[in-house]
């Protein structure tokens, strides 16, 4: 039986409890996040925002309050994601829809979508319309945050997850983004059938044997086929790089994230894959995240050369 939540108490005590037994759980890095998970939870069950919830700390709980609350509380200590919990995730400014089916949004992505848009701005068709494919959209983060940030293009936005895409509609009618965001259900590219001026993927990249070392709410909660890259990691990001040919545009941009310390060699099968197909004077750029990690992979090909 595990602790939980009792009545008669302050809601600041209540958070408090909630605090530790987030902690015992391992359901937070730290008590300064435990305690906002308390705090956010809390806020959640009350229909309070988290600044009304800390005003509230000396106020008695209410006993339909503590019920719904010690539920929030018992959800997140058995594992389940905090987003999917709350139901969203915030994302280069936007607030995503989340929930079981869909990978959570990472921040370290947001360095994809930034790459992504300088491309489109240096894409010679810029002022006309860029053509956009997001490989494996999962919730549609990436896909909808260039849409919304880049107006001037038709975004892709692919998945063999028919779950991960009835999320990423969510969202595309959540930012009212039908008009310019296309979703198409298959393998990797296969589904694409015009030319492509920048391609976008951020799939599964964590070998086998690290994925099993994975915290219990990754590894048990969220999709294993938007996890897992197989043994070596890179096993969807190899089979992408050899349809890469056949669907960009001649003047295109493939722009990948990877894993850390991946990098070089994903750079060496994207590279191969399009010079066996007779592609040449390919550009390679490098991105860093905010950790300083070479996050995304970036190869251009017959763009006109920058001042």
């Amino acid at each position: 039986m595990t602790a939980s939540v009792t009545g008669g108490r302050s809601v600041r005590e209540l958070l408090r409890e909630a605090t530790q037994r987030l902690q015992v759980a391992h359901a937070a890095d730290d008590i300064d996040e435990a305690r906002l998970q308390a705090e956010l939870l809390y806020g959640l069950a009350t229909g309070l925002d988290r600044a009304q919830v800390i005003a509230a700390g000396n106020d008695a709980a209410a006993p339909a309050a503590i019920e719904a609350f010690e539920a929030l509380i018992e959800r997140r200590v058995q594992h389940e994601p905090f987003a999917y919990i709350l139901g969203k995730r915030e994302f280069f400014g936007m607030t995503f829809e989340v929930g079981p089916g869909c990978l959570v949004p990472r921040p370290e992505t947001e360095t994809l979508v930034e790459a992504a848009l300088e491309a489109i701005k240096a894409h010679p068709e810029a002022r006309r319309l860029v053509r956009v494919a997001d490989i494996g959209t999962g919730s549609g983060a990436i896909a909808l945050s260039v849409a919304r940030h880049a107006p001037n293009t038709t975004v892709y936005a692919v998945d063999v997850s028919t779950a991960a895409l009835q999320w990423a509609g969510k969202n595309m009618r959540r930012f009212d983004l039908q008009d310019r965001v296309v979703l198409l259900a298959g393998d990797l590219a296969e589904p694409l059938t015009e030319p492509i001026d920048v391609l976008l993927a951020n799939l599964p990249y964590v070998p086998t044997d690290e994925f099993e070392a994975l915290p219990a709410q990754i590894r048990e909660r969220e999709p294993r086929l938007a996890v897992e890259g197989g043994p070596d990691g890179v096993e969807l990001i190899a089979r992408l790089a050899q349809q890469l040919d056949a669907h960009l545009a001649s003047v295109a941009a493939a722009i990948f994230e990877v894993g850390a310390g991946q990098i070089s060699w994903v750079e060496e099968l994207v590279t191969r894959a399009l010079t066996e197909a007779g592609r040449t004077g390919l550009d390679v750029r490098f991105h860093r995240d905010l950790r300083g990690i070479r996050r995304v992979l970036e190869v251009r090909m017959g763009y006109p050369k920058e001042d």
